[in-house]
């Protein structure tokens, strides 16, 4: 009985521990409740319309095609992909006027997280540095999804969260 409790801790800590650096898609949300995906309807229904709407040239999208038809969907701070009636959130950009946030396992993102305040969550994440920023990335935990999360921090403050493909 001892070797089985053993052996099952053991498999809890292995499967936390290669979680460190994943990001999953279900558990965040915008300002604590609207979740990443979402109907276009719905998401006016509180926000009201778009800022903007942009077509994008399919020919410059890895893994478009020109029978794609999605759009980019802008309100204040925030991009989504609007594709047959559902938004998928793309990005959201962080400032001090910005009355928009992210949430992920109870913690929150905005223009005043650090990149210690990422370390304590996503200890074994990546970072990439240019010479203006940070980069922190993340996978997206799902073995189906090969997207990453861009953590993107400026004079050591975040300033927007990024969900993108790699191809």
């Amino acid at each position: 009985m001892k070797l089985i409790i053993f052996l099952f801790t053991l498999i809890t800590f292995s499967a936390n521990a290669q979680q460190s650096n994943t990001l999953n898609w279900d558990d965040a949300r915008i300002n604590g409740k609207m979740e990443l995906t979402i109907l276009k309807r719905e998401f006016e229904t509180v926000y009201k319309k778009a800022d903007k709407i942009v077509t994008p040239d399919y020919t410059e999208i890895c893994g478009s095609d020109e029978d794609s038809n999605f759009q980019y969907y802008h309100y204040k701070n925030l991009q989504y992909e609007l594709d047959n009636g559902v938004m998928n959130f793309m990005k959201i950009t962080f400032s001090d006027k910005s009355a928009f946030f992210f949430t992920y396992k109870d913690k929150k993102f905005d223009s005043t997280t650090t990149l210690n305040d990422l370390r304590i969550l996503f200890p074994e994440a990546g970072i990439e540095k240019d010479s203006h920023d940070e980069s922190f990335l993340l996978d997206s935990g799902s073995p189906l999804d090969d997207n990453l999360w861009r953590f993107t921090l400026k004079s050591g403050k975040l300033i927007s969260i990024e969900y993108f493909s790699q191809c």
